[in-house]
């Protein structure tokens, strides 16, 4: 694996005082080192901007970008993308934690198999700081039709080649949720499959009021751009709909019956 290929991380950040340190800090802690933090925050007024200018004057691979027109993370991580140099791009939210390896495995990973979209399993951090034991994953592989019945891509495992991005995905970005979900498929539609690194090297933290937790809103979110973004005819999004429930349900069942908070 050559260590010339520059990894970008977008890491939105809004009032993320509480976590922002401890992603940093595991970003910093990464085995391979030629990469670039870019963190777009949405005018934070708590002390968010104080903990990652701490950061901006002892390494020049992060890098602040102040998003005076917040609208959400999706137009967050737009920005960032746009802003990034590298060959890939991996994404962290200000709340999670990557294990030290996870960019150099997961690069190796990609770059082995010439695969163009990768993402990991992730363990949870809960509120009370216990880890879990049992991991979270997706299926092996997706492509577009597959991934409309499926879900299990979380947004702080993905790592992407820069190509994958262009205007169209750019186009659909908005406050809604699930929007990272949006984009995967219209990666996916394209012709891109995504591939799983079946390690658990990230750690997702649950927080109170976060947007993964509304749930009735998230599938709103689904059934509005398995519609509109996609153009689903009415039976598609029904039978697709059904089947991503489905999935869903499965996958929590088995992390809930594996999983005894260590």
């Amino acid at each position: 694996m050559s260590e010339k290929k520059l990894v970008s991380i977008i890491t939105p950040s809004f009032f993320s005082e509480d976590h922002i340190d401890d992603c940093i800090r595991s970003v910093l802690s990464q085995t391979y080192e030629n990469w670039e933090m870019l963190i777009i925050d949405g005018n934070s007024k708590d002390s968010t901007l104080k903990i990652i200018e701490k950061y901006l004057l002892s390494d020049d691979r992060i890098k602040l970008i102040k998003n005076f027109n917040d609208s959400g993370p999706a137009q967050a991580r737009a920005i960032g993308i746009k802003k990034a140099k590298g060959d890939y791009i991996a994404f962290i939210d200000s709340d999670d934690i990557w294990s030290p390896k996870k960019i150099s495995e997961q690069l190796k990973f990609m770059e082995i198999n010439k695969y163009y979209f990768s993402f990991t399993s992730y363990k949870k951090l809960s509120r009370d700081n216990k880890l879990s034991s049992a991991s979270i994953k997706g299926h092996f592989s997706n492509n577009f039709r597959q991934y409309l019945r499926r879900r299990g891509i979380a947004n702080s495992t993905v790592m992407l080649k820069a190509e994958c991005f262009d205007e169209s995905i750019f186009e659909n970005i908005g406050d809604s949720h699930g929007e990272d979900t949006l984009w995967w498929l219209l990666i996916m539609k394209k012709g891109y499959k995504s591939y799983l690194l079946d390690k658990p090297l990230t750690i997702y933290r649950e927080v109170k009021d976060s947007r993964s937790k509304e749930v009735l809103k998230n599938q709103k979110s689904v059934w509005f751009f398995y519609r509109k973004q996609l153009k689903l005819g009415i039976l598609d999004v029904i039978f697709n709909y059904f089947f991503y429930l489905i999935d869903v349900i499965i996958r929590r069942i088995r992390f809930y019956l594996k999983n005894n908070y260590n």
